[in-house]
């Protein structure tokens, strides 16, 4: 295929994954704003650099461009449709859109630019790289999340949309032959664009950053171990020859440590070692719980290029290496955290990309043996059976009580109405009545939530003077008014992690 053709399928491809994904942001399962931590930081800027001490001291990433495009709904698009809400799910559906449209299309341009595939077929594995990320964790026909599913717009740019830049970044450079050759071949402009998705990148979340850690770790490892065995390695020759990736491991450790004087960071790591066996169960739970005709597809393509090869490659000591130091840290970091980290979608995403990822590469080699081996798929073609279980909204919601987005709007609503009635009587402060559930705290819309709702709202310019929240009032006749159910929260949660 010419490069025009080639230039013009790739365009179409990811045209097509972009206008997909948009729809299922903002349509089949939008985006919304919905609890306390949401309104958090649609509503504040941070400077975009680390901070030390600062409460999340590196999450750059997340914490620039989740008001930034809070802000572009509201100045950009409300204008013309008139509708708060509406416009920070075209917005953030827009931003999702178009990071995981980069990590979509970077898996299909792996297989094509390794020439390991023709690019229709490369393509094509991209689709099943992105069917395997929809099916991951269906069980019935209801309530199933996915690997781009987070519990809320803060996580989903927190975790999912982190991991997805990793991702994307590590496999453009597989694809180009190494982080250090991706940046050689790369033009002015484009050195300075992966100067800044390598910053964005480290900077992310300590969940998602391993993913590219862990690649760039094992490339250093095993040429540091090959160098050892032929007794040619040299320092000063070391360091030079690999002087870029080692300049983002360095970065890489430094955002551990900064991430250690964070407010957050205050009361973790006191258990760590205890925590290990217990997040070490939820780990291997997580693998449990994967749909089981992933599963069978999976131990089935892996037993047959098992038996086809009987050498290890470099390849495969480089995956193994890399998969393993991603295990670890994350199995030690979820321990200092909370155990259950590990068993989040938003988590595991990391996990399963480089899994997905061999797992593809392998069913390749089968095909590339014989075309017969394409019957493999029809596998996870037993999925059709499990959606006819309890059958009813396929996905779950992108809020942590899985209610209806006309809920989450006319919640939103409700909270603007009621700002909006103490500013035309001239008052500085209300007390705002929300929703009561029966969780600790009155999470999603905590008793502490007050402030963050009023500064998001005044910065958005939806009131037009600052208005103090003098208390929160859960109040369950708020409940019917907007038909949530109390106890929504704590059982739709329950659903998802246990």
């Amino acid at each position: 295929m010419n490069f025009k053709k080639a230039s013009r399928l790739c365009i179409i491809w990811s045209v097509f994954v972009f206008v997909a994904l948009f729809i299922f942001f903002t349509v089949v399962n939008p985006l919304t704003v919905y609890d306390t931590d949401d309104w958090l930081y649609i509503g504040q800027f941070r400077r975009p650099i680390p901070m030390i001490g600062h409460w999340n001291p590196i999450k750059v990433f997340p914490e620039t461009f989740m008001p930034l495009m809070s802000f572009f709904g509201v100045r950009i698009i409300q204008p013309f449709i008139h509708n708060y809400c509406f416009s920070m799910t075209l917005a953030h559906g827009l931003f999702g859109s178009l990071i995981l449209t980069l990590y979509f299309v970077e898996f299909s341009l792996l297989f094509y630019r390794k020439k390991l595939a023709s690019l229709p077929l490369s393509i094509g594995y991209g689709m099943l790289f992105i069917l395997l990320h929809f099916i991951t964790y269906i069980h019935g026909g209801s309530n199933n999340i996915f690997l781009i599913w987070a519990q809320d717009l803060t996580c989903f740019y927190n975790y999912t949309l982190a991991a997805a830049l990793n991702a994307s970044l590590v496999m453009r450079a597989i694809s180009m032959g190494g982080m250090s050759e991706m940046f050689k071949k790369s033009s002015v402009i484009g050195k300075v664009v992966c100067i800044f998705w390598i910053y964005f990148a480290i900077f992310s979340n300590l969940y998602s950053s391993i993913v590219l850690a862990a690649y760039i770790g094992t490339e250093l490892l095993v040429d540091l171990i090959a160098l050892l065995k032929k007794r040619e390695f040299k320092l000063l020759e070391y360091c030079k020859g690999k002087y870029f990736e080692l300049l983002i491991i360095i970065c890489w450790f430094v955002s551990n440590y900064m991430e250690t004087t964070g407010g957050r960071a205050g009361d973790l790591g006191k258990n760590t070692f205890g925590n290990i066996p217990v997040t070490v169960l939820y780990t291997l739970a997580n693998f449990i719980t994967i749909n089981v005709f992933i599963t069978f597809f999976g131990i089935t393509v892996g037993f047959l290029w098992i038996r086809k090869n009987r050498n290890i490659r470099t390849a495969v000591i480089k995956f193994i290496v890399a998969f393993a130091l991603l295990i670890i840290y994350l199995v030690l970091l979820s321990a200092t955290a909370d155990p259950h980290y590990i068993y989040r979608a938003e988590v595991v995403i990391g996990i399963l990309f480089y899994i997905f990822m061999a797992l593809i590469a392998c069913f390749n080699e089968l095909l590339s043996a014989n075309k017969k081996n394409a019957w493999l798929l029809l596998i996870l073609s037993g999925t059709i059976v499990l959606m006819f279980v309890n059958p009813g909204k396929l996905f779950f919601a992108y809020n942590n009580s899985n209610i209806s987005y006309k809920q989450c709007e006319a919640l939103m609503d409700d909270f603007i109405e009621q700002f909006k009635t103490a500013e035309e009587k001239g008052y500085e402060e209300v007390s705002l009545i929300v929703p009561a559930y029966d969780v600790i705290y009155n999470w999603p819309i905590a008793d502490f939530a007050g402030d963050n709702i009023a500064i998001a709202l005044y910065n958005h310019k939806i009131i037009d003077y600052p208005i103090k929240v003098k208390e929160i009032v859960p109040s369950r006749t708020k409940n019917q008014q907007l038909g949530i159910n109390e106890f929504d929260l704590e059982e739709n949660l329950q659903k998802v992690y246990y």
